[in-house]
């Protein structure tokens, strides 16, 4: 749904300034300035997306194996004291 709403809004954006284009030529400067300033934002925003997207998935692996080894030693603290418990 959010891909066909973003699709529908482009739709919209480029039908507006065809139509601005075409009835005032007098706008075709600002027209084409917020076009190139919108494709610009849009690019930025793809970068920043997959370059925090890196950053956490990273984060996640460090997590994962931090948690794996905490996992062990918790699991060996358990393992012993049922181990004594047993003894007794």
């Amino acid at each position: 749904m959010k891909a066909f709403l973003k699709a529908v809004t482009w739709m919209a954006a480029a039908v507006s300034g065809l139509v601005v284009w075409n009835v005032a030529p007098d706008f075709r400067p600002l027209v084409s300035s917020i076009l190139a300033a919108a494709f610009v934002c849009y690019v930025l925003s793809v970068i920043v997306e997959v370059t925090v997207k890196r950053v956490i998935s990273d984060e996640q692996v460090e997590l994962r194996s931090r948690l794996e080894v905490l996992d062990r030693k918790v699991t060996a603290i358990l393992r012993d004291a049922f181990e004594r418990r047993r003894l007794r």
